[in-house]
């Protein structure tokens, strides 16, 4: 009787209750992450007049500090749990924004982008707890609705927070741009303070590990499982190489300096919108858990459409209603196939893995290795050849397209493998 009193008294949380605050405090995180990560170049670019090469080389100090964060979110969460741990990082990013404000109103250039780079990284040690969490809440046969939901949700709000932050960037105070930004972190917070239950076995069924069961594979399926994982986490670099070289990269471009920044942030915007689409489409559907050779396909895409981008943007002798007209085409493929990738590296990782947050650190880390690679190699090449964003763009293509080729040969491998397993068996 006594046993039965506790339940009653301590019911365990659906994974509706669970997953709802968990959604709020990603929504609130990603106004702030998305306006850091992809926003910025826009806002400098306008303020302080920075060009490609300025804004590559912060774009190249956020990826060495977005790997670190990631590297860390593992150790992190062990040693103070992933509550405390959320609680404290949203607090601390909160605190970098307020300080990048201040510091850009007061016209500090390197302070504002000094304290963007210490947020990066914390940002980045937030993200695997989160998927970690939501992995979490639910049981393992719905996990790629859970993951579905948790990409549909940050890539829409973020692409609505950037499409917006022009008119912020070109009517508000230096302060506005940084003070959403702090606002997306300290609700963020509060969030996980006050709504987010502790993770552990009482509140949510689930050990802290942040395990979320085996998932029943037969041989063949996980055969495909772990094909569609190296090629995913081949591709997501090369991925984030291209996100964040085409987010420094747009302001610069010759059709983009013709536009207003509210006008600029909404045609710079629609790849964001694009992948959430993408996302909406993956999380929503299962074929593509057995076609590995989608996330191939999508790479060949990505690279193509990234080239698509920037040529019409950057061409002088076109007018500039025909080169928006292919940027935003382009951007669309552009989108489609960074949302396939993004979709098979994160559910497959967790699904492989049964939803640990190491496995959520690497995914992050692999992003960060793209935010490092693509803005390093462009930043280079604008310093060697300043004032042209040609050998950048040459540069970064040609840095993309070896982890097709790279694709191309793992495929090929596996499929010899797949082959000789079926004549054994």
């Amino acid at each position: 009787m006594h046993m039965a009193s506790s339940r009653t008294l301590s019911p365990v949380a659906s994974p509706g209750q669970r997953l709802l605050p968990l959604y709020a405090t990603e929504a609130a995180n990603s106004i702030a992450a998305l306006l850091l990560a992809v926003g910025l170049s826009f806002y400098t670019s306008h303020r302080f007049g920075w060009g490609a090469k300025e804004n590559f080389s912060v774009a190249a100090f956020q990826g060495i500090f977005y790997m670190l964060g990631a590297l860390s979110a593992r150790q992190i969460s062990q040693r103070w749990g992933r509550k405390k741990s959320l609680t404290g990082l949203y607090s601390a990013m909160t605190a970098c924004a307020v300080a990048a404000g201040i510091s850009s109103t007061m016209g500090w250039t390197v302070a504002t982008a000094a304290m963007a780079v210490l947020e990066t990284g914390m940002v980045a040690a937030s993200w695997p707890m989160l998927q970690s969490l939501v992995s979490a809440a639910g049981e393992p046969a719905s996990l790629s609705k859970r993951l579905g939901w948790y990409n549909i949700i940050w890539s829409a709000v973020g692409a609505v927070a950037v499409a917006t932050s022009g008119a912020v960037i070109q009517h508000a105070s230096a302060w506005g741009f940084f003070g959403i930004v702090a606002t997306g972190h300290m609700l963020a917070a509060l969030l996980v303070l006050f709504a987010v239950q502790s993770p552990n076995q009482k509140s949510t069924g689930q050990p802290e590990s942040g395990r979320v069961g085996d998932l029943k594979l037969d041989e063949a399926t996980l055969q495909r499982h772990h094909l569609a994982l190296w090629l995913s986490r081949i591709a997501l670099p090369s991925t984030y190489v291209i996100v964040y070289s085409i987010a420094p990269a747009l302001p610069s471009l010759h059709a983009i300096r013709q536009l207003t920044p509210t006008t600029a942030t909404l045609v710079g915007s629609v790849w964001l919108i694009a992948r959430s689409a993408a996302f909406a489409i993956m999380g929503n559907t299962t074929f593509w858990h057995k076609r590995p050779g989608l996330l191939f396909l999508a790479s060949v895409v990505m690279v193509t459409a990234f080239i698509g981008t920037i040529v019409p943007g950057a061409l002088t002798g076109i007018g500039l209603v025909q080169a928006l007209i292919a940027m935003v085409l382009a951007q669309t493929a552009l989108g489609i196939s960074i949302g396939t990738i993004y979709s098979g590296s994160l559910y497959f990782g967790m699904a492989v893995s049964d939803g640990s947050t190491a496995h959520g650190g690497y995914h992050e880390a692999l992003v960060g290795l793209g935010q490092i690679l693509g803005p390093l190699m462009g930043a280079t090449m604008q310093w060697i050849y300043p004032g042209t964003l040609w050998p950048s763009m040459a540069t970064i293509s040609g840095l993309a397209s070896l982890s097709v080729a790279w694709q191309a040969v793992v495929g090929i491998r596996a499929g010899r493998k797949r082959a000789a397993w079926k004549g054994a068996n």
